[in-house]
């Protein structure tokens, strides 16, 4: 007799786990009046493909502790990468100053060109400079921000033009996740510095004045996250299409440049048509502009600093949402 049909006639041996004949069974099958239970693979609570701890993280949802473990993990990788990443980039430490030094200067002239508008009429649709400071500084930090976390979204239409997409797409991680950690574009960070300079230089006079008290910075704190949220949104959206079209230079320019330029200045000064533009369809001037134009007492409610958080999320879930799509519909060139 075999040593399989032996241990079947005895039963499971006294350090064996006990079999739980109603969790799943499908049939049962009797070896020489032995019965014996075949069940069904125990079924993960993890949806989709599982990968082993080698190969990369579990896809599917993964809820409780697991996800918290999960997302920690996935947060320490990204932080690894983008440290290298900087480390990359420090090394040639001349240019990286210098290059920075000179985009943060040049970078000034959208302002100046509201400074020399205002040093002859004063104001600007009743907007001082101060007042169109705090409202430059807010578009140009989240600009800044976007541009130097997702700079490799940003030049998406390479990927496709030469085919490294074929690349992102073996890594166990999303196409998303794999393109913003593959590069922090530490030089955007002007756009940063010259935001936070210009803003201090409007707040301190706002301050004083009474139009803008410490609650409102809080605020404006906030405002400056639904603005990098919102450019976050735009740019992937704007990167999706490359998915369809391959070629997306000249519609960056119309929706990311051009609109981000027009968002430094008060929207009262456009075209009803325009106006609507950047806060609906592009909405980049709800960032900003709503949540600016309230705090400096220029109109509107409560609802004014609530709404730029519930456009930037759903923006960016929209934004995410047309990247899969058109994930989906890749056609690798073959090279």
């Amino acid at each position: 007799m075999s040593r399989v049909e032996d241990e079947l006639r005895s039963g499971p041996g006294p350090g064996s786990a006990p079999v739980d004949a109603g969790a799943g069974a499908d049939a049962e099958l009797d070896i020489k009046g032995t019965p014996l239970v075949a069940r069904s693979p125990v079924r993960s609570p993890v949806r989709g493909p599982v990968r082993s701890p080698n190969r990369g993280p579990v896809r599917g949802r993964v809820r409780g502790p697991a996800c918290v473990h999960r997302l920690s993990a996935v947060v320490r990788l990204y932080v690894l990468l983008i440290s290298a990443a900087v480390r990359a980039k420090m090394q040639y430490k001349f240019d990286f100053v210098t290059s920075t030094l000179l985009e943060t200067l040049m970078g000034t002239y959208d302002y100046l060109i509201a400074v020399v508008a205002l040093w002859r009429f004063h104001t600007v649709a009743g907007w001082n400079i101060y007042e169109i400071g705090l409202l430059y500084s807010v578009s140009k930090i989240g600009w800044g921000l976007y541009r130097a976390f997702l700079e490799e979204v940003d030049r998406f239409e390479g990927y496709i033009v030469r085919g490294d997409f074929d690349s992102i797409l073996i890594r166990p991680y999303p196409s998303l996740f794999v393109l913003a950690s593959r590069n922090f574009a530490v030089t955007r960070l002007s756009y940063v510095i010259q935001g936070a300079a210009i803003m201090v230089i409007s707040l301190r006079p706002l301050l004083r004045s009474g139009v803008l008290n410490w609650a409102g910075v809080v605020h404006l704190a906030l405002a400056l996250l639904w603005t990098t949220i919102l450019f976050c949104a735009v740019g992937i959206a704007t990167s999706a299409a490359a998915f369809i079209i391959v070629r997306i230079e000249e519609l960056q320019v119309f929706t990311q440049n051009a609109t981000s330029t027009a968002t430094l200045y008060p929207l009262e000064i456009y075209p009803a048509w325009l106006r609507n533009m950047l806060l609906y369809f592009i909405p980049l001037g709800v960032g900003n502009y709503i949540p600016v134009r309230y705090l400096l007492g220029k109109g509107g409610t409560w609802l004014n600093l609530a709404a730029p958080g519930v456009a930037a999320f759903v923006s960016l879930a929209v934004a995410v949402r047309l990247w899969h799509i058109g994930e989906a519909r890749y056609h690798s060139t073959g090279s």
